[in-house]
């Protein structure tokens, strides 16, 4: 996972506060941009991001039904073998 350092768990967090955790850093992000901040300002950001947009997509893959269970994403190829 890209997960910034300085960041907190991540995983402890519901999908809404990471919904806006991810809002409030992409204004931070156009913000520091628009004020033309140091270029490692805008990187120490977008780690975070990153680390923000791959837990929301690790928890897209993982279906809630299944009780954490990751999903099959290889269902084209089994339905091939039928």
């Amino acid at each position: 996972m890209n997960e910034h350092p300085l960041s907190d768990n991540l995983t402890d967090l519901s999908y809404e506060d990471l919904e806006k955790r991810l809002t409030e850093l992409n204004k931070r992000w156009y913000a520091a941009k628009r004020m033309n901040m140091n270029q490692s300002v805008l990187y120490q950001l977008d780690i975070m991001l990153q680390g923000l947009e791959s837990e929301k997509q690790r928890r897209a893959m993982t279906a809630p039904e299944t009780g954490g269970e990751v999903l099959n994403s290889d269902w084209k190829q089994d339905a091939k073998k039928d």
